[in-house]
């Protein structure tokens, strides 16, 4: 009788370890599709950072990272406010020292609120 309750329980130890497996994979795969749908709206944030500061790529990023961090908002948050309060023209692209990077972390949530919040 033992063997046949230890050999059951050997059967199932497999399937319970490929459950948590398979539950491990879905997640990564919500989290990556999750990734690649915030990505084109943080890589559009980098490209009006680069024009208005006329900067690269990477002193971009890293201004971006560098205000989410200190105000305590998602980079996806604040890239999507950014470019909300970016004027629509090409032409009327602020200089500098107008681009809306907010001052306080109130000021960086209602940003991200304001354009990122769903009613």
């Amino acid at each position: 009788m033992q063997d046949s309750a230890l050999a059951r329980e050997q059967r199932q130890e497999p399937a319970a370890e490929q459950d948590r497996e398979l539950e491990q994979l879905r997640t990564e795969v919500a989290q990556l599709r999750a990734a690649l749908e915030r990505r084109p709206v943080i890589d559009m944030a980098k490209g009006a950072v680069m024009a208005v500061a006329r900067c690269d790529e990477g002193t971009a990023f890293e201004q971006l990272s560098r205000v989410s961090q200190r105000h305590n908002v998602k980079l996806f948050d604040l890239a999507s406010a950014l470019l909300q309060d970016l004027p629509a023209g090409a032409a009327d692209v602020p200089p500098r020292e107008q681009l809306p990077v907010p001052a306080t972390v109130r000021d960086a949530r209602e940003l991200a609120a304001r354009h990122w919040t769903r009613a």
